[in-house]
């Protein structure tokens, strides 16, 4: 294990809406209090800032998703991509928050202990090194997706398909699909996103 990481009174798992949310909330309401923001990626966002499929923007309106201390102040109700991740580094930076994440750190383990009142959590750097440290309040915000990798259901002859297989966690900058055949499945809100911004 290399050299543990200071002890804190909150530590936050994630940078996306909702961790950031949390932490200027703490700088808001609690400006006593030493936090922590852990997140795996390079750069905050979360959902926002892994989704890169054409035409990927919210499926709720931004005026009821938007933090309470930072209102939506556009004048359409569906944001773009994009435009959250900005909207969550413009408040991340308003309420001094960005200098509190820790890009690529891993939570492995986190392990409570009642005699001590207080978590140890075990944290892997993105060169492979874990280290531990301590808080005394735990706030996972890691939302829900995989972002090692999203859902692929096993297709039998994909092997054998001579066209481009693509999830749309994982969709690649230079795809070309003008004039292709292209079939999407699920029809979800990924799908009456993506659908709409393709037949562009």
């Amino acid at each position: 294990m290399g050299q543990g990481l200071p002890h804190t009174d909150v530590l936050i798992i994630g940078a996306g809406l909702s961790g950031i949310g949390a932490a200027c909330q703490l700088r808001r309401r609690s400006p006593g209090t030493s936090f922590l923001i852990l997140e795996a990626r390079d750069d905050l966002g979360g959902t926002w800032d892994l989704f890169r499929y054409p035409g990927v923007r919210s499926d709720s309106d931004m005026y009821t998703l938007s933090y309470e201390f930072a209102p939506w102040a556009k004048d359409h109700s569906i944001g773009s991509g994009a435009e959250i991740k900005q909207y969550i580094a413009d408040a991340a930076r308003k309420y001094d928050v960005h200098k509190a994440i820790r890009f690529g750190q891993r939570v492995l383990s986190a392990d409570w202990s009642s005699a001590e009142a207080q978590w140890t959590l075990t944290v892997q750097d993105a060169t492979g090194d874990e280290r531990q440290m301590t808080c005394g309040f735990l706030f996972s915000c890691t939302g829900y997706y995989d972002y090692s990798g999203g859902y692929e259901p096993i297709f039998a002859g994909a092997a054998d398909f001579a066209g481009e297989i693509v999830h749309p966690q994982k969709w690649p900058e230079d795809l070309d699909y003008a004039d292709k055949h292209v079939v999407v499945i699920g029809s979800g809100a990924t799908a009456v996103t993506l659908v709409p911004a393709l037949a562009k």
